[in-house]
């Protein structure tokens, strides 16, 4: 760690340590390592909540904050500091316990918060000195005043939700830019939707909260600044209220159009917006090149079955294609599993696929989160494998299907995920994608070339060229030549596809037993 980038709050001759600490991402396809390699990044984005936190110190408190991302150096357990304060998610429960367990073993008072500390509370009892439940815009600062006073409580849990007003920008002060693909900024917490598989209304409700505009353009200001490329919004749901979406969106144009080097974006949405082409037209205006989509199945009793009714308003695959014509890659998050799924589920999601050409994919096992509607119904049907769901989507389920036994569902599972991205197959999706494309927004025409694409240009070259095998390394010049030729202005929509082909195809590809 580069123990020379710390921050100092308050004043610098009578200040307490406190060592932040994100842990490492277990190796699955939502971290997006493959294409923060390709990149030249260590991971796919930093820790906006330990940010937050720093920001959050109050006035009259003196703080030295110092960070260790696992994900980008290592930690060091010997670190002399007052207090050490962890956070993540149900994914990085295990992680979590060990990174306690180190620093209580060398008599470090710990802190603990985040999703995990909040949603499995219960699970988390006696890890830390301090243990925040919920969210800590509210708790943090009282927290900081109580420990300077020598006054704390075991226990600091935010009863009500905060107003997102309340919460400042992070402070990346103790990053680099460069070692992540994207800077996150979240605009929202709250999703109105009710799907019975998800948790994150555990913590953050359903009421959708939001940032004022003026708050989110200066942090998208501080990301420039900082030399981000691309930001990821990381809401749960980005169209939680359309009309703040809209108004928002023509404020990031507005404000992106004016800068030298404009910044590309993602996110997380439900299809629904789909449904209204002056709000594609705007994203796409906006430069969202990715749009992160549960779409879940194509199945109704499925999506019935878990009261994901936001997807059975319209028909799935126009809406899809209608995303695809703006040209913003529709990232399609599915699901096998639910008790309607038979083995012919399989066959249609391809099917689907196919139909949409929708070029990336990611496929789920379903799972039940504690504490979700799904996870007390099948907990009454004495269908749960384990209580404690793991976090992970991808390589696990503690759900006993029930149309096929769980060895068929995780066969066919990994039937389909590396068909779906064979070179031939993936090819055909990717190319009628970039034929169907319509629309190519015309407001930042004049700006003049970024040095910085052409070297991600040279680096996604050069990896194709020695790190990939034979048939992946024709697929890549085999498109970039169609793709030049269908319209020189897809080239950035084919290198941000292809790059993530790389990390898919591998990741399918691995031998299971690692």
């Amino acid at each position: 760690m580069d123990q020379a980038r710390v921050k100092h709050y308050g004043s610098k001759e009578d200040f307490k340590k406190i060592y932040l600490i994100a842990p490492r991402h277990p190796d699955n396809f939502w971290s997006m390592q493959g294409t923060a390699d390709i990149l030249g990044a260590k991971t796919l984005m930093p820790n906006s909540a330990l940010a937050t936190l720093m920001a959050l110190t109050p006035r009259g408190v003196s703080i030295q904050y110092a960070l260790a991302d696992e994900n980008v150096t290592e930690i060091d357990f010997d670190f002399i500091c007052d207090l050490v304060v962890i956070t993540g998610g149900t994914l990085h429960a295990h992680r979590i316990h060990a990174l306690c367990e180190e620093f209580r073993k060398r008599g470090r008072q710990i802190a603990l918060g985040g999703t995990y500390a909040s949603i499995e509370y219960d699970r988390c009892d006696g890890l830390a000195d301090y243990h925040f439940i919920g969210e800590a815009e509210y708790t943090w600062p009282l927290f900081l005043k109580q420990w300077r006073e020598g006054k704390t409580e075991k226990i600091y849990k935010q009863e009500q939700y905060v107003d997102m007003k309340d919460s400042p920008p992070p402070d990346w002060s103790l990053i680099r830019a460069g070692n992540y693909v994207n800077l996150s900024i979240q605009t929202s917490r709250g999703c109105p939707n009710q799907c019975d598989f998800c948790d994150v209304i555990q913590y953050v409700g359903r009421r959708y909260r939001t940032k004022s505009i003026a708050q989110i353009l200066q942090e998208l200001q501080n990301a420039l600044d900082l030399g981000a490329r691309t930001v990821f919004f990381s809401d749960d749901n980005f169209l939680g209220n359309k009309g703040f979406t809209q108004e928002l969106l023509a404020s990031v144009i507005a404000w992106n159009v004016k800068q030298s080097r404009p910044l590309s974006f993602s996110t997380q949405i439900t299809v629904q917006v789909a449904d209204d082409d002056q709000l594609l037209k705007m994203f796409a205006d906006a430069r969202f090149s990715v749009l992160f989509l549960g779409v879940e199945t194509v199945r109704r009793e499925s999506l019935a079955e878990v009261h994901k009714s936001q997807n059975l308003e319209k028909d799935l695959f126009e809406r899809i294609r209608k995303i695809s014509r703006f040209g913003i890659v529709p990232f399609i998050g599915l699901i096998v599993g639910f008790d309607n799924d038979d083995e012919d589920v399989f066959e249609e999601l391809e099917q689907f696929l196919i139909a949409t050409d929708s070029p990336i994919a990611g496929i789920s096992l379903l799972n039940a989160p504690r504490h979700t509607t799904l996870y007390e119904r099948l907990k009454k049907e004495g269908r749960l494998t384990e209580n404690n769901f793991s976090g992970e989507w991808q390589l696990h389920t503690n759900i006993i299907p029930k149309q096929m036994s769980l060895a068929r569902l995780s066969f066919l599972y990994w039937g389909l995920f590396r068909k779906i991205y064979q070179p031939e197959f993936f090819e055909e999706r990717l190319l009628n994608w970039l034929k169907n494309v319509e629309y190519f927004s015309e407001i930042y025409v004049n700006k003049k070339a970024d040095p910085k694409q052409l070297r991600f240009g040279i680096r996604i070259f050069s990896h194709f060229i020695f790190n990939e095998n034979r048939q992946v390394r024709a697929l890549f010049f085999r498109m970039l030549k169609k793709t030049w030729k269908i319209n020189p202005k897809l080239m950035r929509r084919f290198f941000t596809v292809i790059t993530q082909y790389s990390h898919f195809y591998r990741f399918v590809n691995r031998d299971r037993t690692e």
